[in-house]
């Protein structure tokens, strides 16, 4: 691939690159000076007709509204002509606010290309399908170097190793807008990601740039000149410049070592308009005191023959008359419990996303609840690879073969200790008798057959001396048996709130394996018949 072409803006009217001294903003139009003499006026995509009832009666299908803060993040792209990095804290919602911002000017901003990992394209189906309102989009989603985006779609999502083929998009007319989710995955401006970014960029003269990050820029310097340069050329025309003006940095005698920010406050003055970063505390009051949300990925590749071989022997067991009523549903019960085994496993890769993702972009302590002990084992080793790597302290681990005091010794660590951060815990095993109101943050892996066990764990942390809005996420493996499964304990949820004003009663298990089963082998096979 060829060298970094960062990007460069030449004043219109002398040719020479256009570097920014200073700005003023009257009437929604920026007037820019340049270091050569000559001035340039900008126009914002905020739109005056738009009213605070525009944004505040967007909905998503299943009725959730945007938050005041969410809708403040759409403003502040819509200000900056969608040239702007939204660096909230993990969990805040940034999907939603990029979606929304498509979804209220997709006159303009249309077509666009979502970049992202791989772990969370799925995320980002799910998502756009779920705001996209009365709209219906076009999306393509291209999951591998051989499909090329075809003409007419709305939304292209697509891997940044993907992007790296240069032909992907040749048969594609004009672009208007790039997102960039997780965009400190182009953080080496000289490396294929960075390049292939900055090349569609340039080449399509891609006019709105979106990037995405919970990383915090001021303990990541370095790391964000690539983004930088794309959304504020005429700020950032030069990495050498950025390194020295910006950055903590020393020469060894290979290479320059790059640190954090020389002047937090000043830099984030030079960089108010065109980066916006709020934490969980800060926008605390408009969080609920617990917030269930859903993360959607992909079934691991490597796993779709065992998934669809284990769909097809429960369709066997569940229409086997040669057995007792008992055996079969003995049968029916351990074939879904291998099902549920499969996506536990192929979840790992992206619960370690996930969880890279929170420890970088804040302080806070996270807890992983799991079933399966491989499951957690295998997170646990990989986890701790990767803290090692970077600094992190082991990963702790609570299981059902720990006696009531190391159970009481690992919790008492967890909670004085701020260097351990993330405990994975047996959903069962400390689904009771475990206080963990100190933490505020969970990630349900791999789902109970009873949901009542998982509102135990819930529980641990949304009780009495939880000062923190308490945030749960349940991984769910779409077309599979967790999103088939989350779809029947959801409606019963929606149904049991309605009638008992949030009241839960009594889940019967027997009665939502049998829904489940059925639910398998009818809808749940559409996919995997194929494989």
């Amino acid at each position: 691939m060829a060298l970094s072409t960062i990007i460069k803006e030449e004043c219109p009217k002398c040719g020479k690159t256009a570097i920014e001294v200073s700005s003023s903003t009257i009437f929604g139009v920026k007037e820019i000076k340049l270091q050569c003499g000559h001035n340039l006026l900008k126009t914002s995509l905020a739109d005056s007709t738009l009213a605070v009832s525009d944004y505040e009666l967007i909905k998503s299908n299943d009725g959730k509204s945007l938050r005041p803060y969410q809708i403040d993040g759409i403003k502040f792209w819509e200000a900056n002509d969608c040239l702007g990095i939204l660096a909230d804290e993990q969990g805040l919602g940034k999907m939603v606010q990029g979606i929304c911002t498509l979804r209220l000017h997709h006159t303009k901003l249309l077509p666009a290309i979502i970049a992202c990992p791989t772990t969370i394209k799925q995320q980002w189906m799910y998502e756009i399908l779920r705001w996209q309102g009365e709209h219906k989009f076009k999306i393509q989603v291209l999951n591998d170097g051989k499909t090329v985006a075809l003409p007419g779609f709305d939304i292209y999502i697509i891997t940044y190793d993907i992007l790296k083929k240069a032909s992907v998009f040749d048969y594609v007319g004009d672009i208007s807008t790039i997102v960039l989710d997780e965009c400190q995955r182009i953080k080496n401006h000289l490396a294929d990601r960075a390049k292939a970014v900055q090349a569609i960029v340039k080449d399509r003269n891609i006019k709105h740039i979106m990037p995405m990050s919970g990383t915090p820029i001021k303990n990541n310097a370095g790391e964000y000149f690539t983004v930088l340069n794309l959304v504020a050329p005429r700020i950032f025309p030069s990495y050498e410049r950025f390194i020295s003006g910006y950055c903590n940095s020393y020469s060894d005698s290979w290479n320059t070592k790059v640190g954090g920010l020389l002047d937090v406050k000043g830099f984030h003055e030079i960089t108010r308009g065109i980066v916006l970063r709020r934490t969980k505390p800060e926008v605390l009051p408009d969080l609920p005191k617990l917030d269930r949300r859903f993360h959607h990925v992909e079934l691991d590749r490597k796993l779709n023959k065992a998934y669809a071989k284990a769909l097809d022997d429960l369709d066997n067991a569940l229409y086997d008359d040669t057995v007792s009523e008992f055996e079969r549903s003995s049968n029916t019960l351990a074939i879904m419990a291998r099902l549920r085994h499969i996506t536990g496993i192929s979840k790992v890769t992206e619960a370690i996303e996930f969880t890279t993702e929170f420890l970088l972009s804040c302080d806070r302590k996270i807890t992983i609840f799991v079933h399966h002990q491989d499951v957690g084992s295998l997170l646990q080793d990989q986890l701790n690879k990767w803290c090692k790597d970077g600094g992190f302290s082991p990963i702790l681990m609570m299981h059902s073969g720990l006696d009531g005091n190391a159970r009481a010794e690992l919790a008492r660590k967890f909670k004085d200790e701020a260097s351990s951060r993330v405990m994975i815990a047996s959903t069962l095993a400390a689904g009771e008798g475990l206080n963990l109101q100190f933490c505020s943050d969970a990630i349900i892996l791999e789902r109970q057959w009873n949901p009542a066990n998982e509102s135990q764990a819930e529980a641990r942390f949304h009780r009495f001396g939880q000062e923190n809005a308490v945030s749960i996420t349940y991984m769910i493996a779409s077309a599979t048996i967790d999103e088939y499964f989350t779809e029947l304990v959801e409606q019963k949820r929606s149904i049991i709130d309605a009638a008992m004003d949030g009241i839960e009663s009594n889940w019967q298990e027997n009665d939502l394996m049998k829904n489940l089963a059925q639910t398998l082998v009818t809808k749940g096979r559409n996919r995997w018949s194929l494989i």
